[in-house]
């Protein structure tokens, strides 16, 4: 869910429709009014739009007037308070009241009904930040005190609850209005520069609701399908983690690899289901990987005969080099494979490893049953799997 970029979320933030360019007004009245300017800013995709501004007088009246193309957000603030955000559908005549002083925390809005619940969601995260910042103060005020660490643990207990008060109001939220664009807002609502409200990953299926819905009306507008292109990528990076915690916890099963031989013929994983399978990732530069290989070349000539296969896929960039090591360390008889493409191989995202030697038991089925058995425990484990005990070979 951080991942997400600030680019793909002001993407998402604002979508065309088939209206025609019309004007929106933006008026009101503020008390305790003093000369100072109000600015109204149009966020776009490319950042922060075009801003207008008014010297505000004794009066406290403004009004701005702005052609849109399309529903649009807008933030309104006076001087350098803290902005307010309005969502503005082409036509719309909203009107501000509120006190010029406090603007953010006493505004009301009419004639408009996305920004109406755009506040309800900004006045519940500004409550939310005011108890995570009481908190703050509490353990600033607490350093150095003998007794911080049950502090600590008591404020962090507290951060979560309110954090977790907040995510289930924000659900509840895009359950009751899953179509509306307030609900965009709501989807990406942070605490601070990396923390999510809705950051589970369990939360991404709520992404997926608000994209739904407003696909069904606007596929065709380019805003809605960039929000939807990237749930693709959302789904797409579930799927890999989902698939990383599966290989990490063993019991998963080995995902396909589908590579170049040295040859060129294209050689699967699965081609190999029915043996006993070592997956083997090195290269011809990693020292590592080369003291390995003649326990590997040792334990092959062992084994071959009772069902063991080696299958090494190198992260190498040179086929010369790679065909070379094969060669030299005598490592012929069994599968090679190889894009190439050295830590940019998508093999290295789809087994989660960000180092060499590394290497996978995969059993008869194709499923993982080790990690990184190398040397004397690699020794061990084949020796327990082919020993005289036929029922264990054959589990």
């Amino acid at each position: 869910m951080k991942k997400i970029t600030v680019f793909l979320l002001l993407a998402i933030l604002l979508y065309s429709c088939k209206q025609k360019g019309s004007n929106i007004v933006v008026k009101g009245e503020l008390k305790n009014s003093i000369s100072s300017y109000i600015y109204l800013q149009e966020l776009t995709v490319q950042g922060n739009g075009l801003t207008d501004s008014l010297l505000l007088d004794k009066s406290g009246r403004f009004k701005f007037k702005r052609n849109i193309q399309y529903p649009s957000f807008f933030t309104l603030h006076v001087g350098h308070s803290k902005a307010l955000t309005l969502i503005a559908m082409p036509s719309e005549r909203i009107k501000i009241t509120g006190y010029a002083d406090s603007l953010f925390k006493t505004y009301k809005v009419e004639g408009s009904e996305e920004s109406s619940r755009v506040q309800i969601i900004t006045i519940m995260l500004n409550r939310l930040l005011q108890k995570l910042d009481s908190l703050n103060l509490v353990f600033q005020q607490f350093q150095g005190n003998p007794n911080i660490i049950n502090i600590k643990n008591t404020l962090s207990m507290n951060y979560q609850q309110y954090l977790e008060e907040h995510r289930q109001f924000t659900m509840a939220f895009i359950d009751k209005w899953p179509s509306s664009l307030a609900s965009l807002y709501a989807l990406y609502q942070q605490t601070d520069n990396n923390t999510f409200v809705l950051y589970k990953d369990e939360d991404f299926k709520y992404f997926a609701k608000v994209d739904s819905f407003l696909f069904k009306a606007y596929r065709d507008v380019p805003y809605e399908k960039a929000l939807h292109s990237n749930i693709g990528q959302m789904k797409e990076q579930q799927r890999i983690l989902k698939l990383k915690n599966m290989i990490s916890a063993m019991g998963a099963k080995a995902p396909e690899i589908a590579l170049p031989s040295p040859k060129g013929d294209t050689i699967r994983l699965s081609s190999t289901k029915g043996k006993l399978v070592l997956l083997d990732f090195w290269a011809s530069w990693c020292q590592p990987c080369r003291d390995e290989n003649p326990n590997l070349v040792a334990l092959y000539k062992k084994y071959k005969s009772k069902g063991f296969e080696i299958f090494q896929v190198s992260l190498d960039k040179s086929k010369e080099a790679w065909i070379k090591a094969i060669k030299s360390d005598g490592l012929q008889k069994w599968i090679h494979v190889s894009d190439l493409k050295y830590w940019q191989s998508p093999v290295v995202q789809l087994y989660n490893f960000e180092s060499i030697p590394t290497c996978f038991l995969i059993d008869k089925d194709g499923t993982i049953i080790s990690k990184n058995l190398r040397g004397e425990s690699l020794q061990n484990k084949l020796s327990e799997i082919f020993g005289e005990n036929t029922d264990t070979a054959n589990r």
